[in-house]
């Protein structure tokens, strides 16, 4: 079973909504299934197809594609690249694993976390002073697997430069979303799932 993340850009009037109705996570992930018809006793007895109850009100429509940012298996490999831990970690070096308020119910490696606008701005700030050259100082197999960190990194040279490369190219799309969530003054949730 795979380990995944995935980040989701929020405009600002979702907050209060998301706090007041927690279990409305799912509808604005797209998470939640839609009900199935469920038959009576008597319907399933007499044979009568089950009857369509009026699909309840959703709180949110779910957040587009265009603001969701899938780091699926990278998600700890670059964590650590930019921490140096394999677990929690000192903001906002560590905002991939921690910070921000938890929000809804445990996805199976926690709940879903939201970073407010402001948390969001600080972690484009840290983004951007990342480089090619200190993530691929940072690169070393050794470490990383002596970290037991989610990743299986390379000591063979072509190979290494080759995740190196492949990191570099996620991260400046990492650096593009969380630049385009502060101009639009929106906030963040990730999910670890």
């Amino acid at each position: 079973m795979s380990m995944l993340c995935k980040l989701y850009r929020i405009t600002p009037d979702h907050i209060p909504k998301l706090k007041d109705r927690p279990d409305a996570l799912g509808e604005l992930l797209d998470l939640a299934p839609p009900p199935s018809p469920k038959a009576s006793f008597l319907s399933r007895l007499l044979g009568r197809p089950a009857t369509q109850a009026p699909m309840p009100e959703r709180e949110f429509a779910p957040i587009a594609g265009s603001d969701i940012f899938e780091l699926d298996q990278a998600w700890h490999i670059l964590h650590f690249l930019f921490s140096g831990s394999n677990t929690e970690g000192s903001w906002p070096s560590a905002f991939l694993m921690s910070g921000g308020e938890e929000i809804g119910p445990d996805r199976g490696y926690g709940p879903v976390r939201l970073l407010a606008p402001a948390l969001s701005r600080e972690i484009s700030a840290f983004l951007n002073t990342r480089s090619f050259e200190a993530l691929d100082a940072a690169y070393v197999a050794s470490d990383i697997e002596a970290a037991e960190i989610y990743w299986q990194a390379s000591p063979e040279p072509t190979e290494r430069q080759r995740q190196v490369d492949e990191l570099w190219r996620v991260v400046s799309d990492l650096q593009a979303f969380f630049e385009r969530t502060v101009q639009t003054d929106s906030a963040t949730l990730v999910s670890i799932y």
